[in-house]
């Protein structure tokens, strides 16, 4: 089989371009993608070093803050009942309401503790608490319970007006009142 110069020339410009697009495929092509992923590893991390250089720079006024914001936090911790779990914070919570009661001269007939509710990252620890009492001592108790040291909220309050035929007599007030207090969720993770 004879081969002419001219098919020669076209056979060895056909070699060559396979050749060469072999080249570019397995080598060429190759260690230009793992030159560009080295690069972008070598400036993520100088970014990162930077701005770990940064943080280093302000420790003392990040140490500062986390110190504020962990007062913080104790100081918020300081408003929910005590007790970790709700029964605990339950009878935090009637000691409270007892104590309050006690100081304005209020008998306390029953007291009912109620299903708890999630809100958000609190557990909602609700009582539900009945007395018989004057308008004045009802409003101040309310108060008391509204402004108390804890964190405490009146969700719902019913009363009934007990009218006496005696016209000097207060008249006596019938009154539910659901109280609630607040503890930390140990679930919620934050």
């Amino acid at each position: 089989m004879n081969i002419s110069k001219r098919e020669m020339m076209v056979l060895g410009i056909g070699i060559a371009a396979v050749f060469s697009m072999g080249i570019y495929t397995f080598v060429i092509k190759p260690v230009h993608t793992s030159r560009e992923k080295i690069t972008t590893d070598i400036e993520r991390k100088r970014d990162f070093i930077h701005r770990y250089k940064e943080i280093f720079k302000n420790k003392k006024i990040i140490d500062a803050r986390v110190k504020e914001l962990e007062g913080k936090g104790q100081q918020m911790a300081s408003y929910l009942l005590s007790g970790d779990k709700p029964s605990l914070a339950a009878a935090d919570l009637q000691n409270i309401l007892q104590g309050a009661g006690g100081e304005l001269g209020l008998t306390i007939d029953s007291v009912k503790v109620l299903d708890l509710r999630k809100i958000d990252i609190f557990y909602q620890i609700p009582l539900e608490i009945s007395l018989k009492t004057e308008a004045r001592k009802l409003r101040d108790f309310i108060y008391r319970i509204e402004n108390s040291a804890k964190f405490l909220t009146v969700p719902k309050l019913r009363m009934r007006v007990i009218k006496n035929n005696i016209q000097h007599e207060p008249e006596v007030i019938e009154a539910r009142i659901e109280t609630a207090g607040y503890i930390l969720r140990t679930d919620s993770g934050k």
